[in-house]
Formats: structure tokens, C-alpha cells, sequence
């Protein structure tokens, strides 16, 4: 069993306001966390004294409230010693910086050398027991910025950040040929394609789907019309293989895709897809600051980029 402790002091604006108010309001506690605080004795306290969620409350006064969570789903992933490149890290929130090739949390008959595996052992080897959340997903061959909460508080949080546009992703990506047009928006919607495990295309009876592109780079393979471009992409949703499917909707495959661009003449040297989580823009679950993260583009697509 793990213990977060939040406080909020009192505002002259809060006078007389039922605690569950405040609860929902300030601390952005959900309903089903307001309930499990309430069967714990420290649960709720106004003063360092239990109070029941309709107590109104005065100006100065200090809420507090723990936030019990039982860890025994921790035990599930296998703490193992592997690469983890952290970014940013306090008793909330994790951010990391992945590398290409691994996947984030384990799956069916994969239960081991994943992202969270090498989290539990990092947080083993502090004495930290939690939850692994992954806020978020990347694909084994994309490399960048993810973030995990360090509880359930943090977590749920950050999801609900994600499905209200607060977060903020950008992606940096080499796409194959010469653009056109140096920025654009990809507004198509993407669904499951027909018969084919795995694999989405766009289709009209799909989930909306947004993408926004701009060019940073273009590079032109001497002596021809061809060439690939340094992008740099911004979602507004966030569906399965979404840039992956939307570049190539416009002739824009990214280099490396086996799934979506295994027709591209050249990949330039690439050997997985190149796409990497360059930026992040998250609000702190629990102080509400704005954090900003940056992960430099990772030497395979660096190189690529470099020799032409």
C-alpha cells in the first residue's frame, strides 16, 4: 500500500463551499477516488481533524487528503535492469526518453525486457513501490518522450489531459520524397482495413483523425527529382499508426515502415520507422505548472538526415 498526500489551503473565493466540492474542483479528485478516500480515517481532514465531504469549509483552513492505492499490481512486472534515459522525475510523474526497439508495457507472451520492466527496476532500486501507468503509447520502433504517472492521481491526470488537447506531442519524423507544400493539416479518418490484422487505413466510416505537418528540412538525392524531408508533426488525435497512415495518404511514407512504406524505393539507410516523440508539454498533475520536455533527434535518423 502506497500514500499520496495532497493539501489545499482555504481561498477567501472557497468560503463556505462543500468539501466535495473542493475535492472535485481543486484537487480534480473523480468520483471513485472521493469515495475510496472516505473509508480511510486520515482520508479527508480539515485542520488535521476528519471531516465528512459535506462539511463547509472557511477561509484558511487546510484540506487534506490521502490517497490510498494498493501496489500489489506492481508485483506483475518483473523489475529488470535495461536502458532508461530519464528525462524528468519527481514523487508524481516519470518522464523518459525511449529508445527504438523495445516496447512500453509488457504483452501477451512478452512479459519481460520492456520500457516498464526497466522502470520497476529503477524504481526498485529506490526503495519506490508503484503502479506502472504509461500515459500514452509509442510503438516499438518509435523512440521520444513518454511519461508515466507514479500513481493513480497522477496518472488519471494526465489521460484526462491527453483526451482534453492540454498535452501537448510533437513528433519529428523523415518522410520519403519532395513536399510540395513546406506545412499542411491531414484531417482523415482512420479505421481498421478490411481483412488485414494489425493494419488501418483511412476509411469514412473511421475515427476522426487530425494531423498537422511541417517541414524543417527537405533533402533532394543528387541528380534526381527524389528525396525524403525532416518533419515535424503535431496531433490533435491520437489513433493507432496516425502519422504513419496519414503521411502516406498524402505520398509522404515515412523511411523505415515496413507496414505503410515497404513500396518506397529508398530508405535511406533507415531500419525501423523513422519517427521519434521530440516534444512534450504536460500541466503537473498535482502543482498544475506547465513542464516542457525536448528529446534531441536519435543518431540513426541524426546520421540519415546528415549525409545527404
Amino acid at each position: 500500500m502506497s500514500v499520496r498526500n495532497l493539501d489545499y489551503k482555504i481561498k477567501k473565493e472557497d468560503e463556505g463551499k462543500l468539501v466535495k466540492e473542493l475535492l472535485k474542483d481543486q484537487l480534480h479528485l473523480s468520483r471513485r477516488e472521493i469515495s475510496h478516500a472516505k473509508a480511510f480515517e486520515d482520508g479527508i481532514l480539515i485542520d488535521g481533524k476528519h471531516v465528512n465531504v459535506l462539511y463547509k469549509v472557511s477561509v484558511g483552513e487546510l484540506l487534506h487528503v490521502s490517497i490510498h492505492e494498493n501496489t500489489e499490481a506492481s508485483a506483475q512486472i518483473v523489475p529488470m535492469e535495461g536502458e532508461l534515459n530519464i528525462v524528468y522525475e519527481d514523487e508524481d510523474i516519470i518522464v523518459v526518453n525511449k529508445p527504438a526497439g523495445i516496447i512500453v508495457h509488457p504483452l501477451k507472451n512478452h512479459f519481460t525486457s520492456t520500457l516498464s520492466n526497466h522502470i520497476a527496476w529503477h524504481f526498485k532500486q529506490n526503495g519506490e513501490n508503484h503502479v506502472i501507468r504509461p500515459v500514452g503509447r509509442l510503438d516499438r520502433e518509435t523512440s521520444g518522450l513518454i511519461v508515466f504517472g507514479k500513481n493513480r492521481y497522477s496518472a488519471n491526470s494526465l489521460n484526462d489531459q491527453s483526451l482534453n488537447g492540454i498535452k501537448v506531442k510533437e513528433y519529428l519524423a523523415l518522410c520519403s520524397g519532395v513536399f510540395e507544400n513546406p506545412k499542411g493539416i491531414v484531417d482523415s479518418p482512420i479505421g481498421l482495413a478490411p481483412g488485414v490484422k494489425m493494419v488501418r487505413s483511412i476509411r469514412e466510416d473511421g475515427d476522426p483523425s487530425i494531423t498537422h505537418y511541417e517541414v524543417v528540412e527537405q533533402k533532394i538525392k543528387s541528380g534526381t527529382n527524389d528525396g525524403f524531408a525532416l518533419v515535424r508533426l503535431r496531433l490533435e488525435t491520437g489513433r493507432t499508426h496516425q502519422i504513419r497512415i496519414h503521411m502516406k495518404s498524402i505520398g509522404h511514407a515515412l523511411l523505415g515502415d515496413g507496414l505503410y512504406g515497404s513500396d518506397l524505393p529508398d530508405w535511406y539507410g533507415m531500419e525501423r520507422v523513422a519517427l521519434h516523440s521530440s516534444h512534450m508539454e504536460i500541466l503537473h498533475p498535482v502543482t498544475g505548472k506547465r513542464l516542457s520536455f525536448d528529446a534531441e533527434l536519435p543518431k540513426d535518423m541524426a546520421e540519415t538526415l546528415s549525409k545527404y
